[in-house]
């Protein structure tokens, strides 16, 4: 530098991720996190109740050899070429059964596991297994046994891990089950409306937590949750359309596919023509998709642009600067990505630790009393109702009669078809996470001993009710994370692309500060300034100056009244009084501080003078005598505060006549 001192080297733009820790933080973003994901789960949850269905049954009528030999009537045995004997058509028969059953069984199993009884999109959050308890995980690894420390941790990867980047599972689940081979139309159908439900929340939620971070990320000032409520309302339909343009499009290529697949099958014209000659056509619809299915890697970025940019983005704005950002830099925004989850697992495994910690330790440090003065009167019966997700209800009923541990000891059951627990491998479909009483006979012993003045079950409703708002709370800062993490990539990948400084955001009128109503009234008062305020002397009372006579009257080179009075020997023979006028106050003249010139001589007949109307008009001969030339008058000075005395110089005509000097000013 020019001063000799070493220039400050600037951080790296990816380090401006590290804010979104403060940013996701926000009692208001996770307010509204815990809302989507309430929202979300009970879509999914009624989604899954219409759409499931019990299992197929090998004797159903479809299956029947009655339905299936219908199928083989004019068929020749594709071994011989000749029609099916008995022997043969019933052993076709049967393995063509076999078959339709066991394909639609394997599709029933995608449908079981998503939507089934504990299945992936049915399970409530707070039944949803994530991995152990973040404080039992860590007493397990400084406390436990070798055995503790190994369990503990392999459940942390394969339970925890992915619930640190939830929000971005949560959203591809449906999209690979949609796209993966052997899943059934109707399962197909279920996982696109489940993709519309999540869609339609975080539309609206993420626009409210990406609105949010972006103004407190550019440092444009406080915005409150109904502003920003209010701006995600006005353009919510372009939120919603954002994401689902790219789905329309890959869902016309389909449509459109399938169509051509149907001319496809025209015997000879659809091997040459349509899939022969056409084969360009296919591949060029595969193209499209393929575009917009990579391209919606860059869907957490619509929600920001829409934030950031306001009423200069839409719908098309929104996705074309996603999908261009993404094609442009993809290692760019891999990067970044890769930056925020690492730091996102890292402080969402710390905001549930402490979470878990706080819960854990109030509950403690309640439970001491009564742990000394009335034993029976332990508050552990109040959390049989605490969510189970995270182990907080173990957690929580720990050396309790109530406690409970995973089933089986590892805790994960397996399901036959019909969703109950089975030990027959055989039967086994898929497996569930579940929990079981430490001891079922003292946890019954204790609920038959519950007294009557003890309503258990009323306090353990209302402490549920509480323990579920903070456990959607701190489930919620993963979903907080997510979305303020994307709203500054977008900012990044937008300096990047398009140069744009990272605190240029749209600011609606009624979010832009306002002055105090001191500063307005103070405004809306200079408009107009007094007419009478502008000389620095006020305005003398009364009339301000004699009458004046018909040479200045007429003169125009003659100052206005009240700056001095004109010569005596100007004025009519008999001239009113000022006692005896009344004439009006002039307006306050401007100060005058120039010098006049002389007057030029009398030479025209002078116009009486303005009077009121009770005073005649003064009589002025028909042919007045030529008067002598005026004396050049004094110098005019401006008004002062105290001004000089003004005397009216005696006429020649009249030298021993008084003149009436007028009141002095102020």
């Amino acid at each position: 530098m020019a001063d000799g001192r070493p220039a400050t080297p600037r951080p790296a733009a990816w380090t401006e991720i590290f804010r979104c820790f403060q940013i996701a933080l926000d009692p208001r973003k996770l307010l509204v996190a815990a809302a989507g994901i309430l929202v979300m789960s009970f879509l999914w949850w009624l989604l899954s109740v219409i759409f499931y269905y019990k299992a197929p049954n090998p004797n159903a009528d479809e299956y029947s050899k009655a339905v299936v030999g219908k199928s083989f009537e004019g068929r020749n045995n594709p071994q011989t070429g000749k029609p099916y004997t008995n022997e043969e058509l019933e052993a076709a028969i049967a393995a063509e059964a076999q078959s339709r059953y066991q394909a639609d069984f394997e599709q029933w199993k995608v449908l079981d596991s998503l939507a089934g009884p504990g299945g992936r999109l049915r399970t409530l959050p707070w039944y949803e297994y994530r991995g152990p308890n973040p404080f039992l995980l860590l007493t397990d690894l400084i406390g436990g046994t070798a055995a503790d420390r190994t369990n503990a941790v392999s459940g942390f990867i394969y339970g925890s891990i992915p619930v640190l980047i939830e929000p971005l599972v949560k959203l591809l689940i449906p999209v690979a089950k949609l796209i993966a081979p052997g899943v059934s139309p109707l399962t197909r159908f279920y996982l696109f409306l489940v993709l519309l439900a999540n869609i339609a929340v975080w539309a609206f939620c993420g626009g409210i937590i990406t609105r949010i971070a972006a103004v407190q990320l550019a440092n444009k000032g406080p915005i409150s949750l109904m502003q920003a409520f209010r701006f995600v309302r006005n353009r919510y339909l372009s939120y919603l359309g954002a994401p689902l343009v790219p789905l329309a499009i890959i869902t016309a290529c389909v449509v459109g596919l399938i169509i051509y697949g149907f001319l496809a099958l025209i015997p000879f014209f659809g091997d040459i023509f349509f899939l022969g000659i056409g084969l360009p056509i296919v591949i060029i619809g595969g193209a499209v998709m393929a575009v917009f299915l990579v391209g919606l890697a860059g869907y957490p970025l619509m929600y920001p642009t829409l934030s950031a940019e306001g009423d200069q983005s839409d719908t098309f704005d929104a996705l074309s600067r996603s999908i261009n950002y993404v094609y442009q830099c993809p290692w760019q925004y891999l990067w970044y990505w890769l930056v925020a989850i690492l730091y996102g697992a890292a402080v969402t495994f710390f905001v549930l630790f402490f979470a878990s910690l706080t819960v854990y330790v109030g509950k403690w440090a309640v439970g001491l009393t009564s742990s000394t003065v009335w034993t029976d009167r332990k508050p552990e019966f109040l959390f049989i109702y605490a969510p189970e997700s995270f182990e907080w209800r173990m957690l929580l009923t720990k050396d309790s009669p109530y406690e409970i541990q995973p089933a089986g000891g590892t805790g994960w059951v397996t399901l036959n078809k019909d969703g109950n627990p089975t030990t027959n491998p055989a039967e086994g479909i898929r497996q569930v996470y579940r929990y079981e009483y430490k001891d079922e006979a003292a946890a019954k012993q204790a609920f038959a001993d519950s007294s009557w003045y003890r309503n258990y079950y009323t306090g353990a409703a209302i402490v549920c009710f509480w323990l579920t708002l903070l456990f959607l709370m701190m489930l919620g800062f993963s979903y907080s994370f997510f979305w303020s993490a994307a709203t500054i990539i977008y900012f990044l990948m937008r300096k990047r692309v398009d140069e744009a400084e990272l605190d240029e955001v749209f600011i609606e009128e009624e979010e832009e500060p306002q002055p105090p109503p001191s500063t307005l009234k103070l405004a809306e008062g200079t408009t107009a300034a007094p007419a009478t305020s502008l000389p620095v002397i006020p305005t003398p009372p009364g009339p301000a100056a004699p009458p004046a006579p018909p040479a200045s009257a007429a003169d125009p080179a003659t100052p206005p009244a009240p700056q001095a009075p004109p010569p005596v020997s100007t004025l009519p023979a008999t001239p009113p009084t000022p006692a005896a006028t009344s004439i009006p106050d002039p307006p306050a003249p401007p100060p005058f501080t120039h010098t006049p010139p002389a007057p030029p001589p009398f030479t025209h007949t002078p116009t009486a003078p303005t009077v009121p109307e009770a005073l005649p008009a003064p009589t002025v001969p028909e042919t007045p005598p030529e008067p002598p030339p005026p004396p050049t008058p004094p110098a005019m000075t401006p008004f002062h505060a105290t001004p000089p005395s003004l005397e009216t110089p005696k006429s020649e005509e009249e030298p021993n006549k008084p003149v009436d000097n007028p009141p002095p000013l102020g």
